[in-house]
């Protein structure tokens, strides 16, 4: 595994609650998007682990993680 793929699993998944449904996932998405700041976050298929998780799509993280390749509020799409 190389740095960058370490950093993508530690910003996609080991910081995250695993969910093992998309429905449990739905059911704390709901309450998470009601507290400020939390609007932008989504449930995804976690692509390191058989679980679903939920972040901020790329661009929209509200803090800046040691060796994140994003700058809050910055869109990174090409």
């Amino acid at each position: 595994m190389t740095p960058a793929e370490a950093s993508d699993r530690d910003i996609s998944c080991l910081t995250k609650v695993p969910f093992t449904s998309h429905a449990e996932a739905k059911r704390h998405w709901k309450q998470l998007r009601k507290q400020p700041g939390r609007r932008h976050l989504e449930i995804y298929e976690c692509r390191w682990c058989p679980a679903e998780h939920i972040g901020n799509p790329p661009g929209h993280q509200t803090y800046r993680r040691s060796g994140s390749p994003y700058t809050p509020g910055r869109d990174t799409a090409a």
